[in-house]
């Protein structure tokens, strides 16, 4: 499963895929942001206007990039960003007692629907009282001002994890809870944390809830609305058969996916583990209808893990794993270097393969090819991008010198990749601006990282031939080694060249004029950013 530098893998790539560099794309921009004391950032979201979304918890007063003071310790901090990272708006909003988003997303309307956890009462912005730490969901307009909420809860601690908007204008809410029947809570409790799954309809009312366990630790990190209509859960969980739960426990925890249906209900699970301990923290629906998850473990070759144990004692190394649309193992990659790796987000790549995300105490060792910024006393961003197989690609490590934590990782629309969480790093390393806050608290760090370079990816395609040519159509081929192709034609009298695509080395054109000559050329697509020169142009008359 690992890219190993060899001369074989390098000539190899030559050949395949002409590329003069596979090396991680460099920093675009950067922004430190943040007041005096913690600020912490939970999640990011590109916003239909290319600019950025963030969530996060805030302990700082007016000072700083802050405008407003804090309610309480921790407030949710909502700031949206241009496309250059600059700062538009931002709102800080929260009761008397703690506040912490795990969510943001923009919604169909331009505006945003926030996620998190509460155990504030009626005080400040929050207009229910909470029994412990409840779900807290916030709607909000498109500048940030609060359209409606819902503070959702049992008698007892529920913590949101995860937040998904759904294609019938509602939302999806996973998390935990310990509450039995209580409050807006319907179901008993099965065992001491159990998966708690609550759908809304746009107005933030529970349409239905899912309460999922075994009889001991099951912790929800992660939901997703599938393309079936259904919701994928990942998290991890010690239970063994009990409650819900059909399978034996392998390790101290293992990776605990679980599909449902539209309306809620288990359609499979999956137990997925070592004999030591794996945390899920992030699943995402992949274009072939599987998934992809991901985490940390800390298991050597044993049950369904094939691979050994890279890194330190405490977290373990990052675990990938490709599953097929039921749930069972296509791929898996262990990924790390020789200290701790903890994966907290990936994502699909529009083109292709995945980046996943993490951060790491690990120098050069293992699959790690960069040093630690903060040395092993402190963590950095790491950032990895796989193919569809799982192999390594490229990777960046991004850190100051201090703490770096990454929060989420995506694709852009342009290609490139944001990266966001906290940091407690002064000007040092990739880091180029000051810590704002003071000495061991955190600032939003988000870092905006360029597309992968656009070199050609292969020779451009050759023996260009048209062949079954009647009066309206002709069937064009040609010789290359592609998964995808960009085919242009125009009239051989017109400047317009009409493009087309094809997945194989061949595409039959329709709609032609009679006793017309037409010119055409094809170019090789490697991905939305790797493409090969053009063709030499040529000609077919019908």
């Amino acid at each position: 499963m690992k890219i190993r530098s060899t001369i074989c893998s390098i000539l190899f790539l030559f050949l395949v895929c002409n590329t003069f560099s596979q090396g991680a794309p460099e920093i675009e921009w950067q922004n430190t942001i943040g007041g005096s004391t913690d600020d912490l950032l939970y999640s990011v979201q590109q916003t239909s206007d290319g600019g950025y979304i963030l969530g996060g918890s805030s302990n700082s007063d007016i000072s700083g990039d802050k405008t407003e003071d804090n309610i309480s310790t921790y407030d949710y901090w909502i700031i949206k960003l241009d496309a250059s990272g600059e700062v538009e708006w931002q709102n800080n909003i929260g009761g008397t007692a703690r506040d912490y988003p795990v969510s943001t997303q923009q919604t169909d309307d331009g505006g945003y629907i926030l996620g998190g956890y509460s155990d504030s009462n009626l005080s400040g912005d929050k207009t229910e009282a909470s029994i412990g730490y409840d779900y807290w969901i916030i709607k909000i307009d498109s500048i940030g001002e609060i359209v409606w909420q819902n503070t959702i809860g049992g008698s007892l601690d529920d913590y949101l994890r995860s937040l998904d908007k759904t294609t019938d204008g509602g939302y999806i809410l996973g998390g935990i809870s310990r509450s039995g029947i209580s409050g807006d809570k319907t179901e008993a409790s099965i065992g001491d944390w159990d998966y708690w799954v609550v759908k809304l309809n746009g107005s933030g009312i529970i349409e239905w809830q899912n309460t999922i366990g075994g009889h001991d630790y099951d912790d929800l990190q992660e939901i997703k609305q599938t393309t079936d209509g259904g919701y994928i859960l990942g998290g991890f969980s010690e239970s063994g058969i009990s409650g819900d739960k059909t399978e034996t426990n392998i390790g101290s925890y293992d990776y605990w996916v679980v599909k449902l249906d539209a309306l809620g209900d288990i359609e499979w699970q999956n137990t997925i583990g070592s004999t030591e301990m794996e945390r899920l923290q992030a699943v995402e629906e992949t274009i072939d209808g599987g998934y992809i998850i991901g985490g940390c473990s800390k298991g050597g070759i044993s049950a369904d893990k094939n691979e050994a144990f890279i890194g330190g004692a405490n977290e373990g190394d990052y675990w990938v794993l490709k599953l097929d649309a039921l749930g069972n193992i296509e791929w898996q990659n262990t990924i790390g270097g020789s200290d701790d790796e903890i994966l907290i987000s990936l994502a699909n790549i529009a083109y292709g393969g995945y980046i996943i995300g993490g951060h790491s105490h690990s120098e050069i060792s293992g699959d790690k090819t960069e040093i630690n910024v903060g040395s092993t006393t402190f963590t950095d961003y790491w950032v990895v991008k796989l193919n569809d197989e799982g192999d390594i690609e490229w990777q960046n490590t991004i850190g100051g010198g201090g703490y770096d934590e990454l929060a989420t990782v995506a694709q852009t629309t342009d290609g490139g990749f944001i990266v966001g969480g906290h940091s407690r790093s002064t000007a040092s390393g990739d880091k180029t601006e000051p810590r704002i806050g003071a000495a061991n608290f955190f600032d939003y760090w988000i870092v905006k990282l360029y597309p992968e370079e656009n070199e050609p990816c292969d020779a451009a395609p050759h023996g260009l031939s048209a062949t079954n040519i009647t009066t309206n159509k002709a069937k064009l081929n040609w010789t290359a080694d592609a998964l995808k192709y960009k085919v242009q034609y125009r009239a051989s009298t017109s400047p317009l060249w009409i493009s087309l695509n094809a997945t194989t080395n061949l595409k039959l054109i329709t709609g032609l004029a009679a006793n017309t000559t037409y010119k055409y050329r094809v170019r090789s697509q490697c991905s939305a950013i790797l493409v090969s020169a053009w063709s030499n142009v040529a000609e077919f008359t019908t």
